[in-house]
């Protein structure tokens, strides 16, 4: 990932943002490109401003930043497009998938607000995901040329970029290591656990949400089987670990389903 630029601060210690550009024509829709000021925002504090001093929140704040309204189903961007934009999660929850070769669509992340979607696009210049919202839901179109200008001249800026996309990958190093030495049980405990973590980061309640994903999503995420996370889901309720009507789940012991992998390890 390139966040390097020629750009440096000003000397009256301002930021050294490129001038303000509109967004390109070529890229995907923006929706109205009215500027979303980021202190506002009630994902803030799981998004990019998180931590930021007033130097570096204004350098962020001068980005033409706009927001884009997504219905159920419908995709910010596609796999193989060109990139252009990062995509921060206002509300709603996404899920990310690439295609295999034999066709099938394999779910890589599920992303809730607050999250930055979009940088495993960096290396190449194309997006090798879809992201697809699982409900209505709204993000910001964060322009990643003026972004890294941004970074250039604020040191702050630039770790905060970096810990987004660092936090992205160490979840694929999660996923990876619990899909290799757990059995599924274990892993739908695990993601269960892992939601109910990131959902009490937000200020949602963690032990009493909807699964906005299908069962079967849930199963091509972990590498298993709908009738599997059906199994497990049902397993811990007679176990008294969690109660399920339909998409609803209540998280009776939450330290029961982490006991169930973290004595393996993970």
């Amino acid at each position: 990932m390139d966040l390097r630029s020629a750009n440096t601060p000003a000397a009256d210690g301002t930021c050294g943002c490129a001038p303000l550009r509109q967004l390109a024509t070529d890229g995907p829709p923006p929706g109205s490109g009215a500027t979303a000021p980021c202190v506002a925002c009630p994902a803030s504090r799981h998004c990019l401003p998180a931590g930021l001093g007033d130097r570096d929140a204004r350098c962020l704040g001068r980005l033409t930043i706009a927001r884009r309204r997504v219905r159920k189903g419908h995709a910010i961007f596609r796999e193989n497009e060109h990139f252009l934009f990062l995509y921060a999660v206002r509300f709603g929850i996404f899920k990310s998938t690439l295609t295999l070769d034999a066709g099938a669509e394999q779910i890589t992340g599920f992303h809730l607000p607050g999250d930055v979607i979009g940088f495993d696009a960096t290396p190449s210049g194309r997006h090798p995901t879809t992201a697809r919202a699982l409900e209505d839901a709204e993000v910001c179109v964060l322009p990643y040329g003026q972004l890294t200008d941004a970074c250039a001249g604020q040191r702050d800026l630039l770790m905060r970029v970096l810990r987004l996309a660092g936090a992205e990958l160490e979840r694929d190093h999660r996923l990876l290591a619990l899909i290799v030495h757990t059995h599924s049980e274990q892993r739908v405990a695990a993601f269960l656990v892992g939601l109910s973590d990131r959902l009490r980061e937000r200020g949602f309640s963690p032990s009493d949400f909807l699964l906005r994903m299908t069962r079967a999503e849930i199963g091509s995420y972990l590498g298993t089987t709908l009738e599997t996370v059906s199994r497990s889901l049902s397993a811990f309720a007679r176990r008294g670990f969690i109660t399920v009507h339909r998409r609803e789940i209540h998280l009776v012991n939450i330290e029961a389903l982490r006991a169930e992998f973290e004595a393996k390890d993970v």
